[in-house]
């Protein structure tokens, strides 16, 4: 089960660290617009619209890699002082009965979208630019759905822990 989890750790280190790529042009873009609007006073119709999308795939693409890396936001002034057993068991029910069933409806779901804008050749409606958003609405569903395979790995891992810290105090 641990080379499952490993495969699935690789794959979210994979697609985070290629959505990280899409910070420079991003950059690239927004100082352009900004050097373009406000020196030039001839402000673009497309920076908008790019933006957006690059934003929106550089999150979805991302998430499966900050579960990954544990790095989450989180309130947590009960949880960090509950036992370490208490800890793993509330993360494997939230994560197995909630956010993983939940995550892969919503990737079922946006996967259905996302090739739905593909059959009707949707655009955007923002600008006069109206590009076609499949390629950001893939994004986002492959986004999403690496998002749920991380989570489900996530759930093997809590479990192992949980396993560990069972049967690793009885062994004492």
């Amino acid at each position: 089960m641990l080379g499952i989890v490993f495969l699935i750790d690789k794959l979210s280190l994979v697609v985070g660290a290629s959505a990280a790529t899409l910070v420079l042009p991003l950059g690239l873009i927004m100082t352009y617009e900004a050097f373009a609007r406000f020196l030039l006073n001839l402000p673009t119709f497309w920076a908008y619209e790019l933006s957006y999308m690059m934003t929106g795939a550089h999150f979805a693409l991302g998430i499966g890699l900050v579960t990954r890396n544990s790095e989450h936001i989180r309130i947590d002034f009960l949880y960090s002082r509950m036992p370490e057993l208490c800890k793993e068991v509330i993360d494997f029910v939230v994560l197995f009965f909630c956010m993983t069933p939940l995550m892969i409806w919503t990737s079922v779901e946006l996967a259905a979208y996302a090739w739905n804008t593909w059959l009707i050749n949707e655009v955007s409606g923002e600008s006069g630019w109206n590009p076609v958003i499949c390629p950001v609405k893939t994004a986002i569903a492959i986004g999403f759905s690496v998002f749920a395979i991380q989570l489900i790995g996530e759930v093997i891992k809590t479990g192992s822990r949980i396993l560990s810290l069972i049967f690793g105090k009885k062994r004492s």
